[in-house]
């Protein structure tokens, strides 16, 4: 987790442009590649990063348009959610930095919980679909319409989620709900060191395309413990033998020598299966056929 944020502070300090603060709820006219922007949610619950620090602190979420933006060709989302208490929702998420700032939106949204209770577990921090579902889809439903309300030019089809950890059990989270509008607007998951072993509802997961990481490196005692690192070869082989029955599209990526994180050695593979499936909104819209 310590990580990410720092990876997400540098890539911040990296960009080009000034960051722009998006409150209103209508189209801007002047987007430009390589924008930045913050939305704002006054309205909406306090994000697991501010309940965990004590910190009271605006919730909001990191907008970016790729480098090669143009009003004249339409972008799927890549919305990333970080692990932990996921950060505040303030910088660029990894998707940026995995598709190289190119031919998708990036997102950076905070995470939430309903309530932090110390005795639970991971300390309470743990997020689940029981306790933090409603919550989680809430919010996102809330976050999401703003964007589509800002930026006119999304291609819903091709829409990204990834998460890491808590990021990926929010994503499961959303669909084990059974939120018809979050599962509408999400074609391909991402979901790394997490949420994959918590599917269920299987059914709700046909027709999208799902790429999960998971670290292989059992000696380590490391976030998730030393005896569920051990146990997570039997939950894999427990997920992929339901996806298989289920039909499912699913991919699974090991990461060697890998506790619970996801090194950037790895984007590379990512961004590869990620391309493969943006290619028909990639190739169609910069390459439109002759008439």
């Amino acid at each position: 987790m310590k990580q990410f944020l720092l990876l997400t502070a540098a890539l911040l300090l990296a960009l080009p442009g000034a960051l722009r603060s998006a409150d209103g709820a209508k189209p801007m006219p002047d987007l430009k590649p390589g924008m930045r922007m913050i939305l704002k949610f006054p309205e909406l619950p306090q994000t697991l990063y501010a309940m965990q620090s004590g910190q009271e602190a605006m919730t909001q979420a990191y907008l970016a348009l790729p480098e090669n933006y143009s009003p004249e060709r339409k972008y799927p989302l890549f919305v990333f959610l970080y692990g932990g208490h996921g950060g505040p929702g303030a910088g660029p998420g990894r998707g940026q930095q995995i598709m190289e700032n190119k031919d998708c939106i990036f997102v950076n949204f905070p995470l939430f919980k309903k309530k932090i209770d110390p005795a639970g577990p991971f300390k309470g921090l743990l997020i689940t679909t029981d306790q933090d579902g409603e919550t989680i889809c809430q919010v996102y439903t809330a976050m999401l319409k703003k964007i589509y309300a800002n930026i006119p030019n999304i291609d819903t089809a091709h829409n990204i989620i990834g998460g890491m950890s808590n990021g990926a059990h929010s994503i499961v989270a959303m669909f084990e709900k059974g939120d018809t509008y979050l599962m509408s607007q999400f074609q391909n998951l991402i979901l790394i060191e997490g949420g994959f072993y918590s599917i269920k509802s299987y059914a709700r997961y046909q027709g999208k395309r799902i790429l999960y990481l998971y670290g292989d490196y059992a000696g380590i005692n490391d976030w998730m413990g030393r005896k569920m690192r051990e146990d997570l070869p039997k939950m894999v082989g427990k997920f992929s033998d339901a996806a298989a029955a289920n039909q499912l599209q699913v991919t699974g990526l090991v990461m060697k020598d890998t506790g619970h994180d996801m090194p950037v050695r790895y984007n590379a593979e990512v961004k590869a299966w990620l391309v493969k499936q943006l290619t028909p909104s990639i190739t169609n819209q910069t390459h439109p056929p002759t008439q």
